[in-house]
């Protein structure tokens, strides 16, 4: 039996189109995947009672009349600095980063030095890039550019990872064809045990209306997750107003799509989520502990994806580089990298120097636990140190970040 005639949980349906092409995982022709700088889907990140100064910097002009800009805000925000799950260090930083929706910047030196000379003057620490694509000048550019080798020193914490995308072409039950057997089977035992446990309700929230709903139940389980408890990070460490006004402006713009999962009408997770362009963006998710055990965060997944492809399909959905754990759901990729530029100045390069240190230690410190076997166990017992006796910790995900620094974390788990 599919998951498609499985689920029952809505009447979207499945929309008729190609196949998707072959089994193997295929380099994306999107075109957000082809141009030289980009941004993540981060207007969460701005709901802050906060003040930062935007620049608007002119790239492209004809006729002596500017016709593209790339917007960068300066703005106050925290260097996170981590040890495994321990957060070392808090740096309180002036950083500039990129904002809204990037254009299609030419890759050209002489575009990039205009930019960086111009954001080069600001009063600040660093400047943050979420996506940059290795294959591309501007990545040479700014490790080798003696502007840039004068003023700033060059750090990505991994370097170039997969960005993975899920294509909905084709309909719901031909990507599960994608997927191996055991893979199939296990989703739908989780589904089976949790319809047991009472009616599953999927609910998709896409007007003003429908906000104010969604968001006392998605504060309701960020409330309960250790992002929240341990590092203060989550949609409930948001101001609830500020975040309401951007989802009334993407509503009001057609451009929201979040979705709730129920059962026995108890919320049991969510993800927030944006329809932009070509692709579905989840912007942040959660999973009440509560129901962690029952793998609602899997089973909600697939249910939007049932849903994605059914109606008024984009023709991705983002997972973003922070999804290891979900690459087998992936279908294409591009790679990308999220580099920070530390001014050097002593604070700067000292921040940055902290930052090095704890993700070198961590992530050679966990290869070693990885190759003993002892990586997951020693996880755990933290975690259980960490919250006392509490056995429940947090699948809160957002799609915008890495160990980077940025103040968001990935899982390493690996399902199937």
């Amino acid at each position: 039996m599919s998951l498609e005639s499985f689920f029952q949980v809505s009447d979207y349906g499945t929309s008729q189109g190609p196949d998707p092409s072959g089994r193997g995982r295929a380099y994306t022709t999107d075109s957000n995947a082809r141009i030289s700088i980009g941004n993540c889907h981060d207007w969460f990140e701005h709901c802050f009672e906060r003040t930062g100064r935007g620049l608007e910097l002119p790239f492209r002009e004809a006729d002596n009349e500017t016709r593209d800009f790339l917007r960068f805000e300066v703005t106050k925000r925290l260097l996170f600095c981590h040890l495994g799950d321990w957060v070392l260090a808090r740096l309180p930083m002036r950083v500039a980063r990129l904002v809204g929706h990037a254009p299609e910047v030419p890759d050209e030196e002489s575009v990039y030095e205009k930019l960086f000379t111009r954001v080069s003057i600001e009063e600040l620490d660093a400047i943050h890039l979420d996506s940059v694509r290795p294959d591309t000048l501007l990545w040479r550019y700014l490790q080798d550019n003696p502007l840039i080798q004068k003023s700033f020193r060059f750090y990505s914490y991994e370097g170039p990872l997969p960005h993975q995308l899920i294509r909905l072409s084709g309909s719901f039950g031909d990507y599960l064809q994608r997927l191996s057997s055991k893979t199939r089977k296990n989703r739908l035992r989780e589904i089976k045990i949790l319809r047991e446990l009472g009616e599953v309700k999927l609910v998709r929230v896409t007007e003003a209306s429908e906000i104010d709903s969604f968001l006392d139940a998605a504060y309701g389980i960020s409330h309960e997750t250790r992002q929240f408890k341990r590092f203060g990070r989550s949609i409930a460490a948001r101001d609830r107003r500020l975040v309401k006004n951007e989802l009334l402006r993407l509503a009001q713009h057609g451009s929201l799509r979040s979705y709730l999962l129920t059962c026995s009408k108890v919320p049991c997770s969510f993800i927030l989520g944006q329809q932009s362009g070509s692709r579905f963006h989840p912007v942040a998710a959660g999973v009440d502990p509560a129901w962690e055990k029952y793998s609602v965060g899997t089973a909600l997944l697939l249910l939007v994806l049932e849903d994605l492809f059914g109606e008024n399909s984009p023709d991705f959905y983002d997972l973003g580089t922070s999804a290891k754990y979900k690459e087998y759901l992936a279908t294409d990729s591009y790679l990308e990298a999220s580099v920070w530029l530390f001014r050097r100045r002593p604070y700067p390069i000292f921040a940055s120097s902290i930052l090095a240190m704890c993700n070198l230690t961590s992530r050679v410190g966990g290869a070693a636990l990885e190759r003993l076997g002892l990586k997951r166990k020693v996880t755990r017992l933290i975690r259980r140190m960490d919250t006392g006796d509490r056995r429940n910790a947090s699948r809160e995900r957002f799609t915008f970040g890495r160990d980077d620094g940025s103040g968001t974390t990935k899982s390493r788990s690996r399902r199937r």
